[in-house]
């Protein structure tokens, strides 16, 4: 899973090969008994914690010791013995991101300006930026009523552009029904050597390959490379850097939805598998039908796939981000899709005409479905900051944003996933250089289709 561009090198969360190690992803036809029954039946397994569950589907994380961690239980990595699947929870580090193709100077000068404004000038170009008109995000209910969870790190509670915004954060890194306490990382220690501190004195942690600067009372340069070293001063939370960001482009593209912040990834950019399905599954119980997804693996997983076809069956759509390749390269969960289309993958175009493919944003088949702005966005950043931010996880959010403002906006009658998804990719206008016949995501066109 992963992560930028400009003038600095970021930690990221992709591209992590498999480590299989002692936990495992059980997953079994039936309700939470026949889960029970399953790890009683097996000596050596042990329930860790329940991830899903309903009457015709468990899913939970197991301890495996002894005989039955042996190879032949574990490859192929989903075998189904005795009427269960059994997948290694695989942990998924972060990893230093490489720095893509993108304009240093247009980036630096436009961070220049912005830290010349006052805090008032600062949010009113953060809520009024070019991007929102290239995707017609003022037409319609603009997302009232829907509600868009962010699977990433955390969220800053305390930013005034998130004030009211916000639905009560939940922690699902090792934790049981995502119970953990988001609150409690809000005291993060200082983060390990690979953490990239910049010249403002706080401390970034981006799970995709994007460019970020902050605008402070001054000038800010970013120090380039993948182990810079800053000045002096405070850290704020790595935890809540990238999922602020996030979170405050889908709020400003859909102003009427409301965030539902679910903590997956640590603030070095890891996680483990269990901990992103188990925010999937808690979005769609909790009502979301909208999922931000700005994160990317490199191969498929059986268990993302059942997750993901969850929220499609409970017409959730999920958007996510595709990699900052520059490259047609496949990345999960962008390339789900095909038929079912149960998920929107999202490239990244300028911000200003929503013309040109981004130099650094990943392209084609099967794991862009459609593009959005994603250069040079102003987004808060926590410690009431803002930044801004180029790469592929911050297009998403403007996608999910999009997504909120037609599902609020859309016939009462209207609720084929395959129309909706087709909307969103369909009906704005091509990106026109280079030219594949892939189109910008349009609320407007999008709603017009639909109604």
């Amino acid at each position: 899973m992963t992560r930028l561009a400009g003038l600095v090198s970021f930690l990221a969360l992709i591209s992590w090969p498999a480590l299989a190690g002692t936990d495992y992803i059980l997953e079994v036809n039936g309700n939470s008994d026949s889960l029970q029954a399953v790890v009683t039946s097996n000596q050596n397994f042990t329930l860790q914690r329940l991830l899903f569950t309903s009457p015709t589907r468990t899913v939970g994380v197991v301890s495996v010791t002894g005989a039955s961690a042996s190879s032949n239980l574990v490859s192929p990595m989903a075998q189904v013995a005795s009427g269960f699947s059994l997948w290694p929870d695989t942990h998924l580090p972060g990893v230093p991101a490489q720095v893509p193709t993108f304009s240093k100077g247009i980036t630096s000068l436009q961070a220049w300006l912005l830290s010349l404004q006052n805090a008032q000038q600062k949010t009113n170009s953060y809520l009024t930026q070019s991007a929102f008109n290239v995707v017609n995000s003022s037409y319609g209910k603009k997302g009232a009523g829907v509600t868009v969870a962010v699977i990433d790190t955390a969220v800053d509670p305390t930013h005034p552009a998130l004030a009211g915004k916000l639905l009560p954060a939940v922690d699902c890194v090792g934790s049981a029904n995502c119970g953990g306490n988001v609150l409690s990382i809000l005291a993060d220690p200082l983060l390990d050597q690979s953490t990239v501190i910049i010249l403002d004195q706080s401390t970034v942690i981006i799970l995709d390959q994007s460019t970020v600067i902050i605008l402070d009372q001054s000038t800010v340069i970013i120090l380039d490379g993948n182990s810079a070293t800053g000045l002096q001063g405070k850290q704020l939370p790595g935890d809540l850097g990238h999922g602020t960001m996030v979170a405050s482009l889908i709020s400003a593209t859909a102003p009427g939805a409301k965030i539902l912040p679910i903590r997956a990834f640590n603030a070095d950019g890891s996680s483990n598998l269990s901990d992103v399905l188990a925010a999937i599954y808690y979005a769609v119980n909790s009502g979301a039908k909208v999922i931000n997804m700005s994160f990317s693996l490199d191969t498929p997983s059986d268990a993302l796939t059942n997750a993901i076809n969850y929220a499609s069956s409970q017409g959730v759509v999920c958007v996510a981000s595709t990699a900052n390749s520059s490259s047609n390269k496949v990345v999960y969960p962008a390339a789900y899709g095909g038929s079912l289309q149960n998920v929107l993958g999202v490239g990244s175009v300028d911000s200003l005409f929503g013309l040109f493919r981004s130099g650094f944003s990943g392209y084609g088949q099967p794991s862009v479905d459609v593009y959005a702005p994603g250069e040079n966005l102003i987004a808060a950043y926590p410690g009431n900051h803002y930044a801004v931010a180029s790469g592929t996880s911050f297009a998403t959010a403007v996608a999910s944003g999009v997504a909120a403002i037609v599902e609020s906006g859309k016939s009462t009658t209207q609720d084929n996933l395959n129309d909706f998804v087709n909307a969103l990719t369909q009906t704005g206008t091509p990106v026109f250089f280079p030219y594949d016949g892939t189109r910008v995501v349009n609320a407007k066109t999008a709603l017009k289709t639909l109604n």
